[in-house]
């Protein structure tokens, strides 16, 4: 599916809580669905039969193929650690994975002209 066409909507984290519930909802209103998730976290049940690419937020190039692949036109983003425990015992991993990944993941959109994005800021903030 074209971009121009409405396009493909890019759930990173899809595989996890929050992101399959939203990837589900999406579905359910017609739209189509790409999961981007390294399953760290997430499970590969949880796509509910959406396309599922396992890859790392912090590959650009990936990203771009995937973007490119399945057209995307807009991006939701939930792949994020957010465990405290997880932070204070692993605070530089913590950080390359939500920060470092948030960034790769807008670089590649910036790339790809993909300009719609909406992150679940409570996994950064709350």
């Amino acid at each position: 599916m074209s971009r121009s066409n409405g396009g493909a909507v890019l759930v990173t984290g899809g595989a996890g809580y929050i992101g399959s519930h939203a990837a589900k909802a999406l579905r359910e209103s017609g739209r189509r669905v790409v999961i981007y998730d390294n399953l760290s976290q997430g499970h590969r049940e949880a796509a509910l039969g959406a396309d599922l690419v396992e890859g790392d937020t912090r590959d650009v190039a990936k990203l771009r193929s995937v973007m490119t692949d399945y057209g995307v036109a807009a991006v939701m983003h939930f792949a994020a650690s957010a465990s405290v425990g997880q932070s204070i015992r692993d605070p530089i991993g913590f950080y390359r994975n939500n920060v470092d990944g948030t960034l790769s993941l807008l670089e590649a959109m910036a790339r790809e002209k993909v300009t719609r994005f909406l992150a679940d800021v409570r996994r950064y903030f709350g």
